[in-house]
């Protein structure tokens, strides 16, 4: 009989489902973690493109022929599937309240991304922001 009980602890039956069932919420995690930090990348270079769209439309007038609001309306449809907070056009770097043409014009565009949601771990809302500078083209009024 003592042996028995032996052979019963000895065996290794069902040690693959243990190891399996102990592994399983490491293996979600990176998975959901993957999954969702692709999200976020693929979002940011929405953001990106937002951003330098909105810095080529400003470096050739746009912003003065059409007003700013039709500006940040380009800049949003540039990039559906992030929600833009703000649109920060700096055309005046020297701060003496001209632009000419040559001198750099920078757009920066905020977004609020996702919530990152990993299984076992949490969530938290991602903001990216993305700046780009390009030359101004086209004199712009004060």
């Amino acid at each position: 009989m003592k042996e028995r009980r032996f052979r019963l602890f000895k065996s290794e039956k069902g040690a693959s489902a243990v190891e399996f069932a102990i592994i399983l919420p490491i293996l979600v995690m990176i998975v959901f973690g993957i999954f969702e930090f692709g999200i976020a990348y693929n979002n940011w270079i929405a953001l990106t493109h937002a951003a330098r769209e909105g810095a080529r439309l400003a470096a050739v007038g746009f912003i003065d022929e059409n007003g700013l609001d039709d500006f940040k309306d380009r800049v949003e449809d540039s990039a559906p599937s992030v929600k833009i907070q703000s649109i920060t056009v700096d055309r005046d770097p020297d701060g003496n309240g001209y632009s000419f043409i040559g001198e750099p014009l920078s757009v920066t565009v905020t977004g609020f991304v996702l919530n990152i949601e990993i299984p076992f771990v949490g969530s938290w809302p991602i903001q990216l922001s993305s700046t780009a500078t390009m030359r101004i083209e086209k004199n712009s009024s004060p």
